[in-house]
């Protein structure tokens, strides 16, 4: 069926029509630049090579190397934040692209899965998205800027094939898929991070490779990861001394976002954001400490409008796709996987709607304040979900 999509941009594939992916377009992000770091000794990211792969490489067969841990990114935004973290410099302009390879491997194979082909660069050059490593602590790091997103790519969701194959050929011990996320529950608030070692799937679509993901989503099936074991001195170092580095970039959001009526609800950051880790410190309330991936566009608010509050701390479109993808693959395979997202938007807040307003109605206007938030706010958020990843590398 055709539909009056986004042809390119963050939200390519999502339709034009839809509420949240409009205000967010209205919007640009707080850009902020964090001051020099202070990491604990021995345990500052360092960029390396590829294994042997020159930058720019375009890499057409099984990589040939492996990594202790994967981390997977989705927009342009969230890839600033983490590369600003991580190096010190979020450029993510074509010169920066340039220091990484494109992974290509079985393009062809899967290129009839993929809906739109040219819904960015990446994906017309012939590739899936983009690599590049680091060390932590000692641990090899692979980055992967994926350009193929669950919610978009139509329902062939090449997605699901790619990240079993890159999982595979680099044989990751641990997974991290990470990024913006909107809060469930009014324990969240802008900033704050949950560590997840569960997905479930909250899905429209029909997949016809994939039939049980309709029986997943009717059930509210979790999927779930082994536990991966790691010191916590790490993470806590993150949480005491770098989630308050981002307060400056977080003030700077509020006082665009307070410029727009409607937003008294969002409540200035005035401690440094948090994080929850599933098992060890969940946020303390009735939601479960799971992320919550739909193929849509979802939002929670004080009504429970799309009746998510039972389902999921935070929700997305991505990470419940992930943990799918590795429970799909044989279990001497599964490498350990987490979740690790920032709340990009808090739980909404609207006055009383009146009794004509219809269900569809109230969740567009939902959608469309959300968005709003979301434009300005992603970038800073998730700047504590990359302090979150490094504390989890280290700590390996």
């Amino acid at each position: 069926m055709v539909r009056n999509v986004f042809k390119a941009g963050p939200f390519a594939g999502v339709p034009i029509s839809d509420a949240f992916a409009e205000a967010a377009q209205q919007q640009s992000a707080v850009i902020y630049r964090l001051p020099t770091i202070q990491w604990p000794a021995n345990a500052q990211p360092t960029v390396t090579p590829l294994g042997k792969y020159v930058a720019g490489t375009k890499i057409t067969n099984a990589l040939s190397l492996s990594a202790d841990v994967l981390i997977i990114l989705y927009t342009d935004q969230e890839t600033m934040a983490l590369l600003d973290v991580m190096t010190g410099n979020p450029a993510w302009d074509a010169s920066a692209k340039a220091d990484w390879c494109l992974y290509a491997h079985n393009f062809d194979k899967f290129k009839s899965l993929i809906s739109n082909t040219k819904a960015n660069d990446t994906l017309a050059g012939g590739a899936f998205g983009l690599l590049s490593a680091m060390t932590i602590a000692g641990k090899r790091v692979v980055l992967y800027k994926s350009e193929l997103h669950p919610k978009q790519d139509g329902p062939g969701l090449p997605f699901v094939p790619v990240i079993q194959q890159l999982i595979s050929e680099l044989a990751p011990n641990l997974v991290l898929t990470t990024g913006t996320a909107g809060a469930i529950g009014s324990r969240i608030g802008c900033g704050d991070v949950a560590i997840s070692a569960a997905g479930r799937l909250h899905c429209q679509k029909n997949y016809p490779k994939y039939p049980s993901i309709a029986t997943l989503t009717t059930g509210n099936t979790e999927l779930t990861s082994d536990v991966v074991k790691f010191d916590r001195e790490y993470l806590q170092y993150a949480a005491t001394h770098l989630t308050s580095l981002s307060l400056p970039g977080l003030a700077q959001c509020y006082q665009r976002l307070r410029t727009i009526p409607g937003y008294s609800f969002v409540e200035k950051n005035t401690l440094a954001p948090a994080i929850y880790q599933t098992g060890v410190n969940p946020v303390p309330g009735p939601e479960p400490m799971v992320i919550l991936s739909a193929d849509y566009m979802t939002t929670d608010d004080t009504s429970n409008a799309e009746h998510l509050q039972p389902l999921g701390i935070m929700n997305d479109t991505d990470d419940a796709f992930v943990f799918f993808a590795i429970n799909q693959m044989p279990e001497a395979k599964r490498p350990h996987c987490l979740s690790v997202r920032n709340a990009s938007e808090p739980q909404i807040e609207h006055s009383p709607f009146p009794s004509s307003t219809s269900p569809a109605d109230v969740v567009d206007i939902l959608k469309n304040i959300a968005g709003t938030i979301f434009g300005i706010y992603q970038y800073c958020t998730t700047l504590n979900s990359a302090f979150a990843c490094w504390g989890i590398v280290a700590g390996l």
